[in-house]
């Protein structure tokens, strides 16, 4: 996908709700693809987390010196991604802290979704770079956990149903409900639905304000 439609995409998705990204999925009889709750937003609470999947995963082992893989996969981050860090058997101690992340956020990455823990949050706060994390942390991860692979399919834990695959170039959306994936071949597909509900539901919020019960939403647009 060009980068002029990346852009795009992005622009029009961070309009939306993951609430109605669900619906949408509920609505086409597919099973919907939230992530668990407990993949909390921790920095930029209300900013919302749009771009395109760029994995990143590694696992636990002892070394010494700089994890050169995680400062190549940070530098190599394309822009409209959201980075999302598979930490498989990770403690609880960081994947990253402020120093990368003020490397994903130069890059043009738009956010980040990390199984594992990251430190240093009102630092990243500050900067407006969103990121959803499984646990904050003081604990480094350098000498204990390193990235050992880049651009492949992981799978983190899913709110519902059966554990959700996220395959780079998917597209992940973050808001204050939480965080859903739309697979690269249902993205237009969804964001149109979506689109068309967003706007159905603001013309019903205003004809409840004008006294429309919600017996009568449920007839007009087919659900409440």
């Amino acid at each position: 996908m060009d980068p002029a439609r990346r852009a795009e995409i992005v622009e029009r998705v961070a309009r939306l709700q993951t609430a109605i990204v669900c619906d949408v999925y509920d609505e086409r009889g597919w099973e919907p693809r939230a992530l668990r709750p407990d993949l909390r937003r921790v920095t930029a609470m209300h900013a919302p987390i749009v771009g395109f999947a760029a994995t990143i995963v590694g696992r636990q082992e002892r070394f010494d010196g700089p994890d050169r893989a995680k400062l190549a996969a940070a530098d190599a981050l394309p822009a409209d991604s959201v980075a999302v860090w598979s930490g498989t058997d990770a403690g609880h101690y960081c994947l990253f802290g402020d120093l990368i992340a003020a490397t994903m956020q130069g890059r043009g990455c738009r956010g980040a979704i990390v199984d594992g823990g990251i430190r240093d949050v009102a630092a990243i706060d500050a900067t407006g770079f969103p990121v959803q994390a499984r646990h904050v942390t003081p604990l480094q991860g350098l000498g204990r956990w390193r990235v050992t692979d880049v651009g492949i399919p992981v799978t983190l834990p899913s709110a519902y149903g059966r554990p959700v695959t996220i395959q780079p170039g998917d597209l992940v959306f973050g808001d204050a409900d939480g965080v859903v994936v739309v697979e690269r071949e249902r993205i237009d597909e969804v964001v149109e639905r979506a689109e068309a509900i967003l706007e159905a539901e603001a013309e019903a919020r205003a004809l409840s304000e004008e006294g429309m019960t919600a017996a009568e939403m449920l007839e007009k647009f087919g659900h409440v």
